[in-house]
């Protein structure tokens, strides 16, 4: 099947991200953001997107329409058409590239990022992140979800619109395999995924994808430009939407499970003041500069007290200590948990923590937290 592709008359301006993706403007002005054939994810990014925007619009999920867009040298703010790789600059070549269409001019009217918390009860379809949860379960999203928002005016007030992007990291990835297990694909703000009505509207959300005809899961890729793929690929697509199909099956269980380890784990922002203030307490040592001599002081006391939590609120002692045994997270902090036979006597739990600068192999601060 035959792709229509829009010319692209300009180039406006790079856009923050690992794919290095650009804002340009096709004749009428439409503003787009465009992903090129070559970038430092992959090529088979742009098919991903590609394949899970027609998904969610055969979904009837809020997402930027995908156009092929054809860029050629010598437009206006061509200078711009090159790759960061490293140390390097690799150039983009002209030819076919994707182009997410953005639903309002970013020059005339703000694109939100993201939303503080109070104001998520005015997202008019804030039910489409619950979908994105259990559609992120069915395409293996490993990267977070990521979503912007828009002001919409409504008949009963100012209100927000919010529209799913940036799919590129689904299915695995440029390794297009299906997987189980992970807890990845989530929005930053997981206190989404807590409200009592959540487990509700994830099961409705299986159930659409469940409904979704077989033809319209299988022809999401038929228009995808010859340019963007490598031999093999159109047998591997087809693989991959064989097992897509296959695991619809089984989605209930899988997000069973997903919204298990989500109340396991907790949210990022503790939803109590307690829970916060000891948040606090952690982040503000952890970012003590190295020049501060915990070991000098050998201890400090923080007492955590009021709030309006009916429980009384931990002490936190956090105290100069020789390290146990470790475990090194995918942040670069070592994080040192140590117990004893002392401690389960006392119902105390402590925690030794020691941040280690990049480059070097001592501990720059070491702290321990005992919760009493």
């Amino acid at each position: 099947m035959s792709t229509s592709v829009v010319p692209v008359q300009a180039i406006e301006r790079r856009m923050r991200g690992g794919s290095q993706s650009l804002l340009v403007r096709d004749a009428a002005g439409n503003p787009y953001i465009a992903k090129c054939v070559g970038n430092p994810q992959g090529t088979r990014t742009l098919v991903n997107e590609w394949m899970v925007s027609r998904l969610l619009r055969h979904l009837r999920v809020s997402t930027p329409e995908v156009h092929a867009l054809r860029i050629d040298p010598d437009i206006p703010g061509s200078e711009l058409l090159e790759f960061e790789i490293g140390n390097r600059r690799a150039p983009v070549a002209p030819g076919v590239h994707l182009g997410s269409r953005c639903p309002v001019d970013p020059e005339r009217k703000a694109i939100l990022d993201f939303l503080p918390r109070r104001l998520m009860g005015k997202v008019a379809n804030l039910s489409d992140l619950l979908f994105a949860f259990v559609f992120d379960r069915w395409v293996n999203q490993v990267d977070a979800r990521q979503a912007i928002y828009i002001r919409e005016r409504t008949p009963a007030g100012g209100t927000f619109r919010v529209y799913l992007i940036d799919h590129g990291r689904s299915f695995g990835g440029t390794r297009w395999e299906l997987r189980d297990g992970a807890l990845t694909g989530l929005y930053h703000d997981r206190s989404i995924y807590q409200n009592a009505g959540a487990p509700a509207e994830c099961h409705s959300a299986v159930d659409r994808i469940n409904a979704l005809p077989e033809e319209s899961l299988f022809s999401i890729g038929n228009d995808i430009p010859a340019e963007w793929l490598e031999p093999g690929d159109r047998e591997e697509m087809t693989r991959l939407l064989e097992l897509l199909s296959g695991r619809r099956g089984k989605l209930h269980d899988t997000v069973d499970r997903a919204l298990r380890q989500i109340q396991r784990a907790g949210i990022a922002i503790p939803a109590s003041s307690q829970g916060r203030r000891m948040l606090s307490a952690l982040l503000l040592l952890a970012c003590l500069p190295s020049s501060f001599q915990l070991n000098r002081l050998g201890r400090i006391d923080i007492e955590v007290r009021g709030g309006d939590d009916r429980t009384p609120a931990p002490a936190l002692h956090f105290i100069a200590r020789s390290r146990a045994g470790q475990t090194v997270n995918e942040c670069g902090i070592r994080i040192w948990r140590e117990s004893s036979d002392s401690d389960s006597a006392s119902k105390d739990h402590v925690y030794v923590l020691q941040v280690y600068p990049h480059d070097g192999e001592r501990a720059a601060a070491e702290y321990a937290l005992v919760t009493e």
